[in-house]
C-alpha cells in the first residue's frame, strides 16, 4: 500500500504535480491540515481516497482536528499539531489512540522520529517550508508488517517502487 502524505499547501499544490512521478500510484492520501480543501485537489489529481484533517489556517473546513485511520494492519493518528505543544503531547496522544504512527504537520518541517515501534511523521510544507527546508511530502509504503518512509522533495532523486 502507497500512501501519500501533505501537510501546509496553503493553497499551492504545484509541487505537488512536479513529484507525481515518484509517488505515482497512490493508493489514498493524508492531508494534515492548512488549507485541507487541497487534498481534494491531491486526491483527484492521484485518483485515490482522502483522509484529511483540520489545520489552523482552515477556518471553514469541516474536517475534524483529530482523525484514526486504520490502514493495512496498522493504526494512523493524524492531526496537524498546533493544539499540542511539544513533542511528547503528540507521542502521548499516539499512545493514548495505540497508533503505529502519528503524522503531524504544523511546524513546515519534515521529521521522522520513532519512539519505540511507534513512528512520529510531519511530511513539510507543500508551498511554504522552514527552517532550511525545501518544499516536501512523504511517502509511507505498507509492505506485510514492515513500514517504510521517505521523504520526497526537490532534492529526492528517482524512487524505486
Amino acid at each position: 500500500m502507497r500512501i501519500g502524505v501533505f501537510s501546509d499547501s496553503h493553497g499551492d499544490i504545484s509541487h505537488a504535480r512536479r513529484f507525481f512521478d515518484r509517488l505515482a500510484p497512490l493508493d489514498c492520501i493524508f492531508h494534515l491540515g492548512d488549507y485541507a480543501s487541497d487534498g481534494e485537489k491531491l486526491s483527484k489529481l492521484f485518483g485515490c481516497p482522502l483522509y484529511a484533517v483540520r489545520g489552523n489556517c482552515d477556518y471553514r473546513s469541516g474536517e475534524p482536528l483529530e482523525r484514526q485511520v486504520d490502514l493495512g494492519g496498522k493504526r494512523f493518528l493524524l492531526l496537524h499539531g498546533h493544539q499540542y505543544y511539544s513533542w511528547n503531547s503528540l507521542l502521548y496522544r499516539g499512545e493514548e489512540v495505540h497508533a503505529d504512527m502519528v503524522l503531524y504537520g504544523h511546524t513546515h518541517m519534515p521529521d521522522l522520529s520513532a519512539d519505540g515501534p511507534r513512528l512520529i511523521l510531519n511530511p513539510g510544507s507543500l508551498a511554504r517550508p522552514r527552517g532550511g527546508s525545501v518544499e516536501s511530502c512523504a511517502l509511507v509504503l505498507l509492505e506485510g508488517k514492515d513500514m517504510t518512509v521517505r521523504f520526497v522533495n526537490a532534492d529526492t532523486g528517482p524512487m524505486t517502487r
